[in-house]
């Protein structure tokens, strides 16, 4: 039977909990940076956009405290670079959406100031490509029905974003993924934020089992020959390490799906593989450098206490059998890899059935 980890503690944060923040693994550890902390105002909380951030010691296992960001920002992407620095970008504060963005240093362990976006994108997505460059898209809110359609790219040393194209998607993009030089949209919603209906034209496609790709060559979208096998919406999408693009789960027509299927970057189809035994939602799904990919935590079926289960996915067998289960049962947390099967896990959890409290763990997935 697989052993759960050792609960660590309280994440660094000032607040009853913390939420929309980001966790990027940078050179030496990890990053936590801003967010949204909900602190007591009399009988009940209001929510804080934060400027703080803390480094993760991979080496001493402990946070280390860092100076504030230059800005408080919540709800934004963040991603990790070659050169072991991260990106923060976009985002919101207290009064709208960013389009700023932050370089973290290593060395210095400080911020800087890096190019802003074309617009501002609030609840970004932004992936790294090989060569290093960062594309972002997406934005949960779209004065103009096009803003969060349009792709933006920095490629390393550039001192501005340049347009990397144009999506048929508005507002939400689905799980974004690289593999090799292309970026994959696998399904989402036709809308986000219920103007797919405008003046009686739908004015957005169904998209709930389209495939975009973009190309670094030619630096366009284009729809792949190969559809989704079901339509799904609020699933999760990786990259694994032979280049094929594993999503897990979702919802469609109201029900929770446990199907999972492949995207062979080659054929530009997609085939299934095996089913998740427990039905979730607001799951984590994350590669591991084996080949493997593990689902962990969420909330199961209609529960609305989060799971400590995990399960793993064997690339020979095609098959979901139990991980090591997570410390404390936790549902829209994120992970980032340490030093060898280590991952750091940081999310919300309940202490008690009527306390919120966002905490770290040290999990390892077994198998």
């Amino acid at each position: 039977m697989p052993q759960p980890s050792a609960p660590r503690g309280r994440a660094p944060y000032s607040g009853i909990w913390l939420d929309d923040f980001t966790l990027t693994a940078v050179r030496g550890g990890a990053l936590l940076a801003g967010g949204q902390a909900w602190q007591p105002d009399g009988g009940g909380t209001r929510p804080q956009t934060m400027a703080e951030a803390a480094f993760f010691d991979a080496t001493r296992k402990e946070w280390v405290s860092l100076p504030l960001m230059p800005s408080p920002r919540q709800s934004h992407a963040a991603v990790s670079l070659p050169d072991g620095r991260a990106l923060l970008i976009g985002g919101r504060s207290q009064n709208g959406e960013l389009a700023s963005t932050v370089f973290w240093e290593p060395e210095t362990r400080q911020f800087r100031e890096g190019p802003p976006l074309a617009g501002e994108r609030g609840r970004p997505v932004a992936v790294t490509l090989p060569d290093g460059s960062v594309m972002v898209l997406g934005s949960d809110f779209d004065n103009d029905m096009e803003r969060g359609t349009r792709a933006e790219l920095l490629r390393p040393g550039a001192k501005a974003w340049e347009p990397a194209g144009q999506t048929v998607r508005i507002f939400h993009v689905g799980p974004v993924c690289v593999t090799q030089n292309h970026v994959l949209i696998a399904g989402g919603r036709d809308n986000g934020m219920g103007f797919a209906i405008y003046e009686g034209v739908h004015i957005a496609p169904p998209l709930a089992q389209s495939t975009e790709v973009w190309s670094l060559e030619s630096r366009t979208w284009r729809t792949a020959p190969g559809s989704l096998l079901e339509p799904r919406d609020d699933h999760q999408g990786i990259t694994l390490a032979d280049g094929r693009v594993l999503v897990v789960g979702g919802w469609h027509k109201g029900h929770l799906q446990t199907s999972a299927e492949l995207w062979d970057p080659r054929t530009e189809q997609w085939s299934r593989t095996g089913a998740l035994s427990l039905p979730r939602s607001s799951f984590t799904l994350t590669a591991l450098p084996d080949g493997r990919a593990v689902v962990s935590g969420g909330l199961a079926g209609n529960a609305s206490d989060a799971t400590t289960a995990t399960e793993l996915w064997d690339p020979q067998k095609g098959t979901w059998s139990p991980g090591a289960p997570l410390a404390i049962g936790r549902a829209g947390h994120l992970l980032v890899p340490m030093d060898g099967d280590t991952f750091l896990v940081v999310g919300t959890s309940r202490p008690t059935p009527e306390a919120l409290e966002t905490t770290w763990e040290l999990w390892s997935p077994g198998g």
